[in-house]
């Protein structure tokens, strides 16, 4: 086999990935499919995990133990670094976010968090660009191949030294079986095959298929290495720059993995792979990858990110802890302190999990309740009783049939109203129970589901909620609609092009007209690109201008003055509380990144209240 000569080709391939992962996350428009860099990095781990194990199988010095030691003095100390100092500076500027931020950094420091994020991946979750340690995803993919890479390569080594064509051909099927699993699981469960280990192993196997290969491809003559070692070069640059992917991990994958994999095989050594600025961001690539990410979370909890100049000096800020990192950690010698590394890992998941246990108020007063709310709400009882979650609301991954069942009809002898509509109705499911909790002739119906405009084929994103309004509307309605009095209709109206909103808000009038079934529509409340007690810890502290907040508050008011002008005196307008008077921990009724709101207010329960008594009022002598 090959020397253990430094690999500039592969000090390159580091550079050029953590790059093209950086640009793509800063939103860099030329950097279509950046993040394939996590790809290559994958197939380079791949080749020199598989170069490590199989030289020591020649050599007869494997040992499994020694393997995991120098995985954990490679690996660990640097990530314990990023989430030390991202801990420290999130307490002192951004206190709302720590007990979040430790949920991720308890999965991160023992390499689970590829399943933690999957398990906790949800729509009525945070948007995931938030999550500062989102990244750690991919070191906990490649920690698993750590783990079990090198027992299964000692169940082969018999194979490998007897019978090397045999153990090659058994090594392609393990490959093609983890390749498959990605097409099947992506095709049922994109989050799966994205976050998950084994759909995930074949890349880093190519690369031992790059090694594997390595001797018989340095056989073929120069001339023709250097015309496909520019190739495949080529192939990966024109991929970053002109591929879009709508799904990842795809069968489009294979072509960065190939590639990749048959540049490394290759090994041809490009002069512009030795300059020393090339091989010095090959060496810093690890800890770069590290802090970009948290980093640029930062200014976009900020809302800054759509300068230039914030985003340069995010970029800047990142090459400065990475070369300090790489200095100060990575280039530290801890050949004897393995246990060391080890224990304190264990000692900062100790403490992460803890924090996430506690309550804010033991290492905080002034933003306690910040903190708790953030942290925990949607997490609680509360948020299921609010929204009635999988009882009375669909969410997008519970089967649709599973519910129809047990839904709520009409009551003879009382007045049935309907809360109808997508999440956003499905909020105010507490507030319109509050509203009628009192009231005996009263029976309120909840039909809602994540993310779907309510009608008949509805085009939302999620299959099951489509199927669920499909039979809303074909078969409950028709059924039903003798009893019912009032209908308040709900929905995220600014998700939609406003050509859309009005042929949907046609479409739904026809339909309840028909049936002479009053209707109300409940306006859109304030809507935060941010959880809201963050947003307001940031207004009140620092006096930020928070771009992207005000343009959705522009978006809401805009379509709220739609729904105004197109449906008249059946639209309930809630947009009356300003943010200067209230604060978060005065109102429980507040959720995530789609939903927050003020609407668990008393000023916003009398409104609705009044509105639905009047409408209800008003027909009681409707013919039925």
């Amino acid at each position: 086999m090959k020397n253990n000569s430094f690999r500039y080709d592969i000090s390159f391939l580091r550079a050029f990935s953590v790059l093209a992962v950086l640009f793509y996350h800063y939103k860099f428009q030329w950097f279509k499919s950046g993040f394939i860099g996590v790809d290559i990095f994958f197939v380079i781990s791949g080749f020199l995990m598989t170069k490590i194990i199989l030289s020591s199988f020649d050599k007869g010095s494997f040992n499994i133990w020694d393997f995991y030691r120098r995985r954990v003095i490679r690996i660990i100390p640097a990530l314990l670094g990023v989430v030390i100092l991202f801990s420290i500076i999130i307490f002192l500027f951004l206190q709302p976010q720590i007990v979040n931020f430790f949920r991720s950094a308890f999965s991160s420091v023992l390499f689970f968090s590829n399943i933690y994020y999957y398990l906790n991946n949800g729509y009525f979750d945070a948007s995931s660009q938030y999550n500062f340690l989102l990244h750690s995803w991919s070191l906990s993919v490649e920690w698993q191949f750590y783990l079990i890479y090198p027992i299964l390569l000692l169940l082969l080594k018999k194979l490998y030294t007897d019978k090397k064509n045999i153990f090659i051909t058994v090594f392609l099927a393990l490959a093609f079986v983890s390749f498959s699993a990605m097409l099947v699981h992506s095709i049922y469960d994109q989050n799966f095959s994205f976050y998950i280990f084994y759909p995930r192993a074949w890349e880093m196997m190519m690369g031992g298929l790059a090694f594997l290969l390595e001797d018989k491809i340095r056989r073929i003559p120069e001339r023709i290495r250097l015309v496909l070692a520019f190739a495949s070069l080529s192939a990966i640059i024109s991929f970053i720059f002109l591929f879009h992917a709508s799904s990842w991990p795809s069968l489009y994958t294979t072509i960065p993995v190939f590639f990749t994999a048959l540049l490394i095989s290759l090994n041809y050594e490009f002069t512009a792979y030795k300059n020393k600025v090339v091989t010095y961001l090959g060496n810093i690539s690890y800890s770069l990858y590290l802090y970009h990410w948290p980093l640029y979370v930062l200014i976009l909890f900020f809302e800054v990110d759509v300068s230039l100049k914030y985003r340069v000096l995010a970029i800047f800020g990142s090459f400065i802890l990475a070369i300090l990192s790489y200095e100060g950690i990575e280039k530290r010698n801890y050949t004897n302190k393995a246990k060391s590394v080890l224990a304190f890992s264990i000692i900062i998941f100790i403490f992460s999990f803890s924090i996430t246990k506690v309550d804010a108020e033991n290492y905080t007063d002034e933003n306690k309740n910040l903190i708790n709310t953030t942290s925990s709400y949607k997490y609680s009882k509360e948020a299921e009783d609010q929204y009635k979650i999988d009882a009375k609301h669909l969410t997008y991954k519970k089967d649709y049939k599973t519910i129809i069942p047990h839904l709520d009809i009409p009551v003879s002898g009382k007045r049935n109203v309907i809360l109808l509509g997508d999440s956003h109705a499905g909020m105010f499911s507490e507030t319109v129970n509050t509203i009628f909790a009192d009231k005996k002739d009263v029976n309120l119906i909840q039909l809602t589901a994540d993310a779907t405009y309510p009608m008949e084929n509805s085009k939302g994103i999620y299959p099951n909620p489509i199927q669920y309004f499909n039979y809303v509307f074909r078969e409950y309605f028709p059924k039903y609609y003798k009893n019912i009095d009032l209908i308040i209709i709900n929905a995220n109206y600014s998700g939609y092009p406003e050509k859309e909103i009005k042929n949907n808000l046609r479409i739904t009038e026809q339909y309840f007209s028909k049936y002479n079934v009053p209707t109300l529509y409940i306006g859109m409340t304030d809507f935060y690109v941010i959880d809201f007690p963050t947003y307001y810890y940031i207004k009140k502290k620092y006096h930020a201008n928070m771009y992207a907040g005000e343009k959705k508050m522009k978006e809401t008011e805009k379509f709220n003055t739609l729904l105004k002008n197109y449906l008249g005196d059946k639209y309930i307008e809630l947009l009356n509380v300003k943010i200067s008077k209230v604060s978060p921990q005065n109102y429980p009724y507040i959720y995530d990144t789609n939903h927050l709101t003020l609407f668990g207010t008393e000023q916003y329960r009398n409104t609705l209240s009044q509105r639905i008594y009047k409408t209800l009022n008003n027909n009681t002598n409707k013919d039925n």
